[in-house]
């Protein structure tokens, strides 16, 4: 699925380096990218676009000509639904080699943001819903899981740690499941925010006492089960640090207020959120 457009040709200026005349040059030239116009004739631009950029940028900066590198890139665009189906497949037959293999693949065909998010979730999301319709067994989740998670933990690390006042990212006491804070936290720090990632379930007492001692400028907390949210205290998160952010599939408006913390809807409006804390 895609997401709609959002980013003005300035900011996608910004965002890639490549100058208003080159996109609308290679947009008459190449059909490509393809935004969004709105009801003004103004394009609009999705993050999908933004990340395919940023991957031509990069076989530029390995000497492929314009030309070719969008007629590669559209080329394997239509070739990433068959990558994760073969992904998919490899992880549900156990064949790490191959897994191994087509995650490499890609990577060097997407780059690190664009395997994550057409690559590695869409197969997450498959798996879980494999499991909850029976027609994933338990063994298959937990292998498929790990294996998506130790890749997710190494596109992690390769975003680096920005500077600054850190932003904590955790789950709630009880809550094991830490994919979305892991893409919480690689979602911000390529985003340029200083996202510490401190695995799941950690208990409140003691993420307060690091809020405090290292200063953060704000606490990300991902839900998955609704449950873990609801046994905390009312009140329990207001006045940590400038800012507390709940989000994730059991996460509510309702129940983010309660606590008083900032309830966002998904990873794209989290920088959002988060923009001008100090």
């Amino acid at each position: 699925m895609t997401s709609p457009g959002v980013y003005t040709i300035a900011e996608v200026e910004a965002m890639t380096g490549f100058s208003v005349e080159v996109l609308r040059q290679w947009e008459r030239r190449y059909g490509f990218p393809k935004p969004e116009r709105t009801p003004g004739g103004h394009r609009l631009y999705r993050q999908e676009d933004v990340e395919a950029l940023l991957v031509i940028r990069r076989w530029l900066e390995e000497g492929a000509s314009p030309q070719a590198a969008i007629r590669r890139y559209l080329a394997q665009e239509y070739r990433t639904d068959q990558l994760s189906k073969e992904l998919l497949a490899a992880l549900l037959e156990a064949d790490l080699p191959r897994a191994e293999a087509l995650f490499r693949r890609g990577v060097k065909l997407l780059g690190p943001e664009g395997a994550l998010r057409s690559l590695l979730v869409p197969v997450l999301k498959d798996v879980g819903e494999g499991w909850h319709q029976g027609e994933v067994n338990v063994a298959q989740e937990h292998l498929a899981t790990l294996f998506l998670r130790s890749r997710l933990q190494e596109l992690l690390d390769l975003a680096g740690y920005p500077r600054g006042a850190p932003i904590l990212v955790t789950t709630p006491p009880g809550e094991r499941h830490e994919l979305g804070a892991m893409l919480a936290a690689y979602h911000l720090r390529r985003r340029g925010f200083p996202a510490l990632y401190l695995g799941p379930d950690t208990p409140l007492s003691d993420l307060k006492d690091l809020a405090q001692e290292l200063g953060a400028r704000a606490i990300v907390l991902s839900v998955l089960l609704p449950e873990n949210i609801r046994a905390l205290p009312e009140g329990i998160l207001r006045d940590w640090v400038p800012k507390v952010v709940v989000g994730g599939s059991g996460a509510s408006p309702e129940e983010a207020r309660r606590l008083g913390a900032v309830y966002v809807q998904d990873l794209e409006a989290l920088p959002e959120v988060l923009e001008g804390i100090a």
